[in-house]
C-alpha cells in the first residue's frame, strides 16, 4: 500500500509542478525570461512528445485527486 501512496504522492506533486511551470504568470511566456541552457536545447526534440505524455497523464492523475479529495 505505501507503493500506492508514494506513486500518488509523486504524480500528484509532478502534475502541479508542471501545471505552475505553464501557467501565464511564472511559465515562459513572461518577456525578458532567460534563454533556456545548454541542457534544455538538447531536449528540444522530444519536448511535443514529452509534453503530450504529460498532457495526458495530466487528465489522469487529476481524476485520481478528485476521487482522493472526496474519499
Amino acid at each position: 500500500m505505501g507503493i500506492f501512496g508514494f506513486v500518488f504522492a509523486a504524480t500528484a506533486v509532478g502534475v502541479l509542478v508542471y501545471e505552475h511551470e505553464m501557467d501565464v504568470l511564472h511559465g515562459p511566456y513572461i518577456e525578458g525570461r532567460k534563454a533556456p541552457r545548454i541542457v534544455a536545447a538538447m531536449f528540444d526534440p522530444v519536448r511535443p512528445l514529452v509534453e503530450a505524455v504529460m498532457a495526458r497523464i495530466n487528465w489522469r492523475a487529476r481524476n485520481v485527486v478528485y476521487l482522493a479529495a472526496m474519499a
